[in-house]
């Protein structure tokens, strides 16, 4: 891979109407790779598209994204320090997120101090433009006494939809070990029909509570923002919001216990480089009765925003309507930045996710299994996940490219396929 092109203080040169053709391809080539998270094949597109238009500071700051999912961390920082160094009216050219990538960059890279320096500053810059001067806790409010005793008034809620077991095996899982970490809580899952149905029988069988959703419509609310509904449910007096890929654990449940025994309307956790957004949508609580007409809020900005924010849209939603609010009342649990009052998280017992990439809202499903396949691309398959004695337990489709099938899977179910507990094999 060719070294990136570095970003100058001018503007991209415009290409005549055939390198804008091949720009354009290149383009699109780009976003379909990135929507595939194939980055690596990303990086090749943005540096086709830069030997086109060279010193594109948005194309550079997407290169550079790439380049730090690859692995390619030198080249990345010396990207997004040019970029830092530019005047402020240059960098907004670049992507809207590229000082994000520069903070998540500095903590792969060891670079702590900066990494802290740097969040901290893009955590401020967007409390100062979102939070509202006029917004107040009018009469002031105290939050509710926690009862363990009616579950049924403290739930923990996801928003859960498609079939893939990056998010279905997790959710599961999590409502599994809630039962657990969790006393006194109930998993209340939003899904639809697009969630196959042996998820739905296992959430159950677990003790998760199902609440069945309409992805279109006029009253349609995006799939990401359905576990907010949780917020305007009357018989509610506690919620937690959490991503369906993200494994509960010791070290949250010990944050949320603090809050509980805080005087706090709202909780929120920050524990990797990556948790610059002001709310991070997995990862806060609250009390209900605070934020009103939550649904009604949620329909106009699905109809409205859903386009430009994609699949940000709930983290954007949160940022404009609820941040305002949340920061007046928030205990928040963040060793890396120390943001907004921030404190450590409390002490908990072992964590029992043994790996090394585990933290509060991680990604559990950062692996992948697959097989080849002679089907031509776009077979669809059905891949049979079995116990050790060959009985089905569940099963999910898989779609052939390029010769083989492949499975975003979380990692305690490859664990279990490697110690001979699950097995996998393709249906005939």
């Amino acid at each position: 891979m060719k070294k990136p092109a570095p970003a100058k203080a001018r503007s991209a040169r415009v290409p005549d109407a055939a390198g804008a053709a091949r720009f354009a391809s290149a383009a699109t080539h780009f976003n379909a790779a990135l929507a595939r998270n194939d980055f690596r094949a990303g990086a090749q597109f943005a540096e086709e598209a830069l030997r086109i238009v060279p010193g594109h500071l948005k194309v550079l700051s997407d290169y550079a994204l790439c380049l730090m999912r690859i692995g390619a961390h030198e080249d990345a920082y010396r990207i997004y320090t040019n970029i830092f160094a530019l005047p402020p009216a240059k960098q907004r050219e670049a992507s809207p997120t590229w000082f994000h990538g520069l903070v998540e960059l500095c903590g792969l890279m060891g670079k702590h101090d900066e990494a802290r320096r740097h969040g901290l500053r893009a955590l401020n810059e967007a409390d100062a433009i979102h939070r509202s001067s006029a917004n107040k806790l009018d009469p002031p409010m105290t939050p509710p006494t926690f009862d363990a005793t009616k579950p049924e008034e403290n739930v923990i809620a996801f928003s859960l939809f498609g079939a893939n077991p990056r998010y279905c095996e997790p959710a599961i899982m999590n409502a599994q070990v809630a039962r657990e970490l969790f006393k006194g809580w109930t998993c209340r899952v939003y899904l639809d029909d697009t969630v196959p149905e042996h998820v739905h029988r296992r959430l159950r069988e677990v003790g998760a509570q199902l609440v069945e959703m309409e992805a279109s419509g006029p009253r349609a609310i995006h799939p990401l923002m359905w576990r907010f509904l949780v917020i305007d449910d009357p018989s509610v007096k506690r919620f937690l919001l959490r991503d369906a890929d993200s494994l509960l654990s010791e070290r949250e449940a010990a944050a949320v216990q603090a809050w509980i025994d805080s005087l706090f309307l709202f909780h929120h956790m920050r524990d990797y480089h990556s948790h610059t957004e002001l709310i991070l949508a997995g990862l806060w609580g609250g009390c209900t009765g605070v934020l009103p007409n939550m649904e009604r809020a949620m329909q106009t900005y699905s109809r409205e925003k859903a386009k430009a924010s994609g699949r940000f849209i709930d983290q954007h939603f949160l940022r404009e309507n609820v941040w305002p609010t949340l920061r007046l009342s928030v205990l928040s649990h963040d060793e890396r930045f120390g943001f907004h009052g921030a404190r450590p998280f409390p002490a908990h017992p072992p964590i029992r996710w043994k790996t090394d990439a585990f933290h509060v809202g991680s990604n559990a499903s950062h692996r992948a299994i697959g097989g080849p396949s002679e089907a031509p691309d776009g077979t669809t398959l059905r891949i049979l996940f079995s116990d050790a004695q060959g009985n089905v337990l569940f099963d999910y489709a898989a779609t052939v490219h390029g010769k083989q099938w492949i499975l975003d899977m979380p990692f305690f179910l490859i664990d279990a396929m490697q110690e001979g507990r699950v097995q996998v094999r393709v249906a005939q």
